[in-house]
């Protein structure tokens, strides 16, 4: 004879993973995001996400343009692409979903989507590993890049792109501080910044 199941915990209502799963919801960390809003200030079209990168940050506080934010990501890209054993900049973290920016493509600037390609594709772990003509290109596109840059400004840049750190004049600027000695080295990031961003795109040859 058959027995009847006593049913067990009423199924939980919500979104499921194709497995079936629960999608769990995790709620963010107050006090990151009470410091991410700090530091984003009255920046009107800024995002919580904004607030993880110091270079994104920047930009979203108009302290530097979209075009050198842009120029300052093709030299990272070319960076990591000739540099194998530093492919991942600075730290990774799981985005918090108050921090996910939900917009359809249709919903963002031109801008806006063109940054968001740049970053997937001057990302490394996006493509592989680039093959040996790959890495020659990108060697030869970093050392150009950096020779159109003096010493000074190349450390700025590399330091802020490549290695993803935060510079003391941020967290100045972010504390309200705009007169201190380190907006020296905002100056020489932004003029490293627009000789990158006045380089004509480098084309491979063909072979």
């Amino acid at each position: 004879m058959m027995r009847r199941s006593r049913g067990g915990r009423p199924r939980k209502e919500g979104p499921r993973h194709p497995s079936g799963q629960l999608v769990q919801k995790v709620e963010p960390n107050a006090k990151v995001v009470a410091l991410r809003r700090a530091l984003l200030g009255e920046a009107p079209s800024a995002r919580l996400a904004d607030a993880e990168d110091p270079m994104r940050l920047a930009l979203a506080r108009g302290w530097i343009s979209e075009a050198q934010h842009r120029g300052g990501l093709l030299y990272a890209g070319a960076w990591r692409r000739s540099h194998l054993q530093h492919r991942t900049p600075g730290l990774t973290e799981t985005s918090e979903p108050a921090a996910r920016d939900l917009r359809r493509v249709s919903e963002m600037s031109d801008a806006e989507i063109a940054a968001a390609f740049e970053a997937v594709l001057c990302s490394a772990e996006s493509r592989g590993p680039p093959s040996d003509a790959e890495r020659a290109d990108a060697r030869l596109r970093y050392n150009t890049m950096s020779r159109a840059m003096t010493a000074e400004e190349q450390n700025e840049v590399f330091l802020c792109f490549c290695l993803a750190s935060w510079p003391q004049w941020i967290l100045q600027r972010c504390a309200g501080r705009f007169d201190t000695s380190w907006e020296r080295k905002h100056r020489l990031l932004v003029s490293g910044l627009e000789t990158l961003a006045g380089i004509r795109p480098y084309r491979r040859a063909a072979s």
